[in-house]
């Protein structure tokens, strides 16, 4: 505990801060006001962003939000001095400059930073955790699935090549890296042991596990391991060797991470006799997926524009594609979802297959896809109650055979006579 001056004449002001101090130290609760007059920036910048644990493929994006939609409005303010008003305030202006889903998380990343200054005691409490602030939510909406034309046509119009991604997106719910980083030597019978993705950080390549630090086992139904062997069998498999990034070490040097060496079943085109290497999610997404969508109707054209360059660069072609959100790869996982669902699949099963850790979220998410879910349940009610009904018509009159349940010899204990 840090001493203070105080005025003359504040003798009992001293000794009440005295007494306060050291019965919030006592509690483990004492924090020093002059620790919370760092200003936010700073704070953000010297102590707590050197010290978080971030994964790499999420730390450039956390580190954006807050560089670009916390520290310009609320940096210059000391940590102690963000409360209610304060939040409200900065809640408004980032609701005018970014759209809902970046508030939303973006929220989230503050809230994290201001727990951190209470953890440190730099403020006493958490201001976003007043009862009176209502964090920022979502819209509601629902996964979409594409029908069973639409996957077809979208997975014609991709080059040969890459159709084998539609397959494994849609016929056994992987995501996009998952897809990228498939190899045939997962597949084990009728199984996919999904145990990597490929992600990008800061601009480099690498292996890493799924999503969630999670490996989980896919289906594999006999039309697809025959889509794979054949697809294997026309375009070669290549050796891919990239870093191996662990989640649970984000702070290892990247020359330090292992090294793995994986047969990918989809690389880049082959050029000049040289292997391709591991395919890139923005590039193909501009060049494979969004033409797809254009080819199969689903989307329009771009706009192309020619831009200028500095001086003794040639101008270059830009696309603007105008495509919904709900268009990317990821519906071919929700349509994998629609479809087992809608077979009567369990969702505990499905939740397994998507790697999901609750089940409940996978019900959240999937619920419309399962439209038979209530007409089953009313029918199997009837059928129960028609058959009761019957059964009491057509009871006899001997009490004796009144329908209860009987105990018969084999169901008793024979030293004891209790029921098994």
């Amino acid at each position: 505990m840090r001493s203070r001056s105080f005025p003359d004449g504040k003798l009992a002001a001293a000794k009440k801060w005295l007494a306060d101090a050291q019965t919030d130290s006592g509690r483990g609760e004492w924090y020093d006001p002059r620790d919370g007059s760092i200003t936010l920036d700073d704070y953000v910048r010297i102590h707590w962003w050197p010290t978080t644990r971030y994964p790499p493929t999420t730390k450039a994006s956390v580190w954006s939000k807050i560089s670009n939609h916390i520290l310009p409005y609320a940096g210059a303010l000391s940590v102690n001095r963000i409360g209610f008003e304060e939040i409200r305030a900065w809640q408004t202006w980032a609701e005018q400059r970014i759209d809902v889903g970046t508030v939303v998380v973006t929220w989230a990343h503050f809230s994290t930073i201001m727990q951190a200054a209470h953890k440190a005691k730099r403020v006493p409490v958490n201001p976003f955790r007043d009862d009176d602030l209502k964090a920022p939510r979502l819209p509601k909406s629902k996964a979409l699935a594409w029908e069973q034309q639409a996957v077809r046509s979208v997975r014609l119009a991709l080059p040969e090549q890459y159709r084998i991604l539609a397959d494994l997106a849609v016929g056994a719910g992987l995501r996009q890296g998952e897809a990228f980083g498939f190899s045939p030597d997962d597949v084990d019978g009728e199984d996919i042991n999904v145990v990597r993705q490929i992600i990008k950080v800061k601009g480099r390549f690498a292996f890493a596990p799924p999503k969630g630090n999670k490996e989980r086992v896919a289906p594999c139904a006999p039309e697809l391991a025959e889509a794979i062997k054949e697809h294997a069998n026309r375009f070669p498999t290549v050796e891919v060797t990239l870093p191996w990034v662990d989640p649970d070490r984000p702070s290892l040097a990247w020359e330090e991470r292992p090294k793995r060496t994986v047969r990918l079943l989809v690389t880049t085109q082959f050029k000049d006799g040289v292997n391709g290497g591991a395919v890139t999610r923005d590039t193909f997404n501009d060049r494979q997926w969004k033409p797809a969508l254009r080819d199969a109707g689903l989307i329009p054209p771009p706009t192309v524009t020619m831009v200028e360059p500095k001086k003794g660069a040639n101008p270059w072609r830009k696309e603007e594609w105008e495509m919904p959100r709900e268009f990317g790869f990821h519906v071919l996982r929700h349509t994998f979802a629609s479809v087992v669902l809608a077979e009567g699949e369990a969702i505990t099963q499905l939740a397994a297959w998507l790697g999901h850790s609750d089940p409940a979220f996978t019900l959240r998410t999937y619920v419309h896809f399962m439209p038979k879910s209530g007409s089953c349940g009313r029918a199997a009610i009837g059928r129960f109650m028609t058959g009761e009904l019957a059964e009491a018509d057509e009871a006899p009159e001997d009490p004796s055979q009144n329908g209860s349940p009987q105990i018969l010899p084999s169901d008793l204990d024979h030293e004891s006579g209790d029921r098994l």
